[in-house]
């Protein structure tokens, strides 16, 4: 699947996901306003019910009012009355059309006396099987309403969870869409990690072709004049053909080494020698061997050893190679006179081993890739710089293996920093 074909599937498929999202908003929207226009069409049917049953209860002549029931809040009725009303004949009443209503719910109450013009009873009622509550009290405040007139009202604490209750078969539904569309969104996420490691094997066979094919090639030509009678009679030229082949074959032999070292790396840290280690004694040792290299480029190395205790637990070997690297990085990523500042400090009971280079930097969105295997900052189909994208990977495992921690810093332009964190013998 090309990049084009990836980005319209992706695209058409967040459109997809993101209209069923909305779909399913929509109707569950909808199921909830239904189950609502329900509820009130039953409790205001019902209320109006037990008004007329109150002005039959005390005899009143007056006719019941046109509209007695009136919706406040979503969650709170009142109900007008052209009497007083008794507060136990009130809560019996409600009981029994609300349980013919089928409206199984707990509900509060309060009871308006127009001549104190104030809220004079307020009780809870357990009306659900599930009910938590034990005492009768009112938690909800009665607000004062313009009705000159006896009223009671009824408030429903637990409407909202009520109603949803009787949506679970949307919940099922949109838990299943859930399901679909999460496995939907990890087929993608792996198809985008299949497409990345594939074009990360792309790149690397690329460079390991490059790589191998140029000394192959060089090593073949060398052959091929070797093979000539001739040249026995020109030492000289068999001489430099000879040391051509020799150079080539150390090179390929490098590169082998380099991926086969990296290929067995997990066994190489369950095999680490550690032994107590300098490092300041190791860095001295570094810039040594890595003076002819500094002085071929006319770079400069400079080593400040500011760490008070040096000492650590490692494999002198591969941690000697650690450093090695993060120099080599700095070199070969340089477009200028490189210069590596090499700086050793103790925080707590960690060594912190700094380099840093004046190199050309990393991007932010390849720092955290740039210890991946086989990654390589993409340059196009620019071959300048060799390598396989194995180095910082090498780097990441030895220090991880050696107890330790890397951190990178790094800005375009400005070089980068690479700190190791290792614990030191106490």
């Amino acid at each position: 699947m090309n990049a084009k074909t990836l980005r319209i599937f992706v695209a058409l498929s967040v459109l997809l996901l993101g209209s069923v999202v909305v779909v399913q908003y929509f109707w569950f929207k909808q199921a909830y306003n239904l189950e609502d226009r329900d509820f009130d069409q039953r409790v205001t049917t019902a209320l109006r019910v037990v008004s007329k049953r109150l002005l039959e209860f005390n005899k009143n002549p007056n006719s019941q009012l046109l509209k007695p029931v009136e919706r406040v809040t979503s969650n709170y009725y009142t109900v007008q009355v052209n009497d007083t009303i008794n507060n136990l004949i009130l809560e019996e009443f409600i009981k029994q059309e609300f349980a013919q209503a089928d409206i199984r719910l707990n509900f509060e109450y309060g009871i308006y006396d127009c001549s104190k013009d104030r809220i004079r009873y307020a009780s809870f009622v357990c009306f659900s099987e599930n009910c938590d509550r034990s005492d009768s009290t009112a938690n909800y405040h009665f607000p004062a309403l313009d009705i000159h007139n006896y009223y009671f009202g009824v408030h429903f604490p637990d409407k909202k969870r009520f109603l949803l209750g009787d949506l679970n078969n949307w919940f099922v539904s949109s838990a299943i869409l859930l399901v679909v569309m999460a496995f939907f969104v990890y087929s993608l996420m792996l198809i985008f990690k299949q497409k990345r490691l594939s074009e990360i094997q792309n790149d690397f066979i690329n460079n390991m072709t490059h790589e191998f094919k140029t000394p192959i090639s060089t090593i073949s030509i060398s052959s091929e004049v070797l093979m000539k009678p001739e040249i026995v009679n020109t030492p000289e030229r068999l001489l430099s053909y000879a040391a051509i082949i020799r150079k080539e074959a150390a090179r390929l032999k490098k590169n082998v080494d380099t991926v086969l070292q990296t290929a067995n790396i997990a066994q190489k840290i369950d095999k680490l020698n550690l032994e107590e280690v300098d490092v300041h004694e190791l860095l001295e040792d570094l810039t040594i061997s890595c003076e002819p290299l500094f002085k071929e480029k006319n770079g400069e190395l400079i080593v400040n050893l500011g760490a008070k205790n040096a000492l650590i637990k490692a494999d002198r070997l591969h941690f000697t190679n650690i450093i090695h690297n993060l120099i080599d990085n700095g070199m070969k990523y340089c477009e200028r006179t490189p210069v590596i500042r090499i700086t050793t400090e103790n925080m707590g009971n960690d060594l912190i081993v700094s380099i840093k280079d004046n190199g050309i930097g990393i991007a932010d969105r390849d720092q955290k890739q740039v210890f991946n295997k086989f990654f390589r900052v993409h340059t196009g189909d620019v071959h300048d710089v060799k390598g396989f994208g194995l180095g910082l990977y090498y780097v990441k495992e030895m220090v991880e293996g050696h107890k330790g921690k890397i951190e990178l810093k790094s800005k375009i332009g400005e070089g980068s920093e690479f700190k190791l964190v290792v614990p030191v013998v106490a």
